[in-house]
C-alpha cells in the first residue's frame, strides 16, 4: 500500500505544480515545467515498482503532468502555444539526451562511485531512446490537435481533457511498446504490457480532471 499512497501524494504535489506554474506566469511557466517533466520522466522510467500486483515503469504520473500542462495550454492559449511546448520539450528531451550520453564518455578516476550508478540511469538504448522521443511527439501533436477539435464541437472542458488525453496516451503507449520491444519479447507480452501500462495512464487521465476544471477557474497574475 506505501506504493499506492506515494503515487497519490506524487500526483497531488506534480499537478499542483502545474497549477502553480500556470497562475504565477502563465504559458511561459508551462513551457519550463513542461521541459522539467521530460527529464524527470525519463530519470523515473528506469525504476520499476508494484502497484495492486502488476509491475509497472515509475514516469507515468509526471507523464501525465506532461498531458495535464498539454491540455491546458490548448484550453488558455491555443493550438500554437502547444505545437511551441510540444517542440521545445522534445528540444530539450533531445539536448539532455545527447549531453548525459556525451558527460558518460569521461573516464572515471579510481575514486569515483557514481560512473555505474549514473551509467544504470542514462545510458539509454538507442531503440527505447528512439521509442521514447517519436512516441512523445506524436502523441502529444495529437493531444493538442484532439483538444481543439473536442473544445470546437462540444465545448465541455472535461470531454476535451479525458478524449484527448485517453487517446493520445493510447497511441504514445502503442508506439512505444511496439518500437522498443518488437523482436524482443511476444506479441502476445508486448499486449500484456500495453495493458498494463494503459491502466494506469487512464486511471491518472481521469484523476487530473478536477485540476483541469479547477484550472478554468483561475486567472494567472497578469490577467488580475
Amino acid at each position: 500500500m506505501l506504493n499506492l499512497y506515494i503515487s497519490f501524494l506524487y500526483l497531488l504535489i506534480s499537478f499542483s505544480i502545474t497549477i502553480i506554474c500556470y497562475k504565477k506566469y502563465g504559458k511561459y511557466g508551462l513551457y519550463i515545467w513542461m521541459c522539467i517533466l521530460v527529464i524527470i520522466c525519463n530519470i523515473q522510467t528506469v525504476k520499476m515498482s508494484e502497484i495492486f500486483g502488476f509491475t509497472i515503469t515509475l514516469g507515468n504520473i509526471s507523464y501525465g503532468a506532461i498531458f495535464l500542462t498539454t491540455d491546458i495550454l490548448s484550453e488558455k492559449y491555443g493550438k500554437e502555444a502547444t505545437d511551441t511546448a510540444t517542440k521545445l520539450s522534445f528540444i530539450f528531451m533531445i539536448i539532455f539526451t545527447l549531453f548525459m550520453s556525451l558527460f558518460l564518455k569521461y573516464e572515471p578516476s579510481s575514486s569515483d562511485f557514481s560512473q555505474e550508478a549514473l551509467t544504470t540511469i542514462f545510458n539509454y538504448m538507442p531503440r527505447i531512446t528512439m521509442a521514447s522521443l517519436s512516441a512523445y511527439y506524436i502523441s502529444q501533436m495529437c493531444d493538442a490537435k484532439l483538444y481543439q477539435l473536442l473544445k470546437s464541437k462540444y465545448n465541455k472542458v472535461w470531454i476535451s481533457n479525458n478524449v484527448s488525453t485517453i487517446i493520445s496516451q493510447t497511441i504514445d503507449t502503442i508506439i512505444f511498446t511496439t518500437i522498443s520491444f518488437l523482436g524482443t519479447l511476444s506479441f502476445h507480452d508486448i499486449i500484456d504490457l500495453m495493458f498494463t501500462m494503459l491502466i494506469f495512464k487512464y486511471l491518472i487521465a481521469l484523476l487530473d480532471t478536477p485540476f483541469m476544471i479547477l484550472i478554468t477557474k483561475i486567472k494567472t497574475n497578469k490577467e488580475l
